[in-house]
């Protein structure tokens, strides 16, 4: 039996497999189709019929609280351990243990997994383009997003941002927002892998299961 299996994110492919090398922890890797995000429901049965299917002590879950899709996932024959923050941008601005991750409710943040394969909002827009012309997917695509006033690349350190800024850029044009930059960080993705499990992380043993209650914050042993 295998002692340690990643099931990981597509989302967070860059940023997970920058800290699997940083780490240099040797296991499997099992990736979640990165479009699932888009239905809770589905992610968490997909999530679970993964972890029913695993040959391993622990399995590391390289999600975060994700619209809820990790609640109600069952431990079987393997621990759980998942990274407590309500989601990937929380956890991409979590400098330091014991930060929930600073995150502006005006602004649409965009990492390299987002932007990669015109996924999220620009994936709406192609769609309504083809569909709607120019104008009008424009105007739907403003109206989901009435409430942000930036679009702000997010570099987590992971790849060369040189290579994302364009299409970040094109996402605020295209949105008619301002367009911004910030840091983020692999950080948790790396403890993650290499521990420890403090109040960071959700651990969830063999036969338990992970409730909402998971992810209130718990103590940080620093």
């Amino acid at each position: 039996m295998k002692k340690t299996v990643v099931l990981a994110c597509e989302m967070l492919a860059h940023e997970i497999r920058a800290a699997l090398a940083e780490t240099a922890l040797d296991c499997d890797v099992i990736w979640v189709e990165r479009e699932l995000h888009n239905y809770p429901d589905r992610l968490r049965a997909g999530l679970q019929s993964h972890i029913d299917q695993i040959e391993a002590e622990q399995i590391l879950l390289a999600f975060a609280q994700c619209g809820n899709a990790p609640v109600g996932l069952e431990a079987r024959g393997a621990a759980l351990v998942l990274p407590r923050f309500a989601d990937c941008i929380h956890l991409f601005r979590s400098f330091q243990p014991g930060d929930p991750g600073q995150v502006d409710i005006r602004t649409l943040y965009a990492s390299p997994g987002f932007l990669e394969e015109r996924s999220g909002l620009l994936k709406d827009y192609d769609r309504c383009l083809a569909r709607y012309g120019e104008a009008k997917a424009r105007r739907m695509c403003r109206a989901m997003v009435r409430n942000y006033r930036y679009v702000s690349f997010l570099d987590t350190g992971a790849v060369p941002a040189e290579a994302f800024l364009p299409i970040a850029q094109e996402t605020a044009e295209i949105l008619d927002l301002e367009y911004t930059a910030c840091g983020g960080t692999f950080r948790a993705l790396c403890k993650l892998f290499s521990g420890p499990w403090d109040g960071e992380f959700i651990v969830v043993p063999p036969g338990g299961r992970l409730d909402e209650e998971s992810f209130f914050p718990g103590p940080v042993n620093i």
